[in-house]
């Protein structure tokens, strides 16, 4: 039984994050059990990462797009385990205000997830 990513729990975020590649260049490292496109899953975890990113850049970690710079010579990657957190991921999910771009897998699986919500 699929559920509208709107309607997602702490839990079925934490899933949803095991059961995928993060960062990864291929779509199919999106595919999940719970019927959302794997283009919509790409789309929230590729801006997932844009926002790790800013709470690096907002602890100093790194600055700017400047990776190279001497004076900040870590990447996201050097402390990437520090970001990449059930709770920052829950606050990024929180963030939107519509789901209204998400996509599922397949058109007949809409009316069991419209009776799942």
């Amino acid at each position: 039984m699929y559920k509208r990513f709107e309607n997602f729990s702490r839990e079925d975020l934490q899933q949803l994050r095991n059961e995928i590649v993060l960062n990864s260049l291929y779509v199919s490292d999106y595919n999940n059990s719970f019927g959302i496109s794997a283009n919509s899953v790409c789309d929230f975890f590729d801006s997932f990462m844009s926002f790790i990113d800013d709470l690096a850049k907002e602890d100093n970690y790194i600055y700017g797009d400047n990776y190279g710079d001497h004076k900040y010579p870590h990447t996201i990657w050097d402390f990437f385990e520090k970001y990449d957190t059930i709770d920052n991921l829950e606050n990024w999910y929180g963030c939107y205000e519509g789901f209204d771009w998400v996509q599922y897998d397949e058109d007949e699986d809409l009316d069991e997830i419209a009776d799942a919500a």
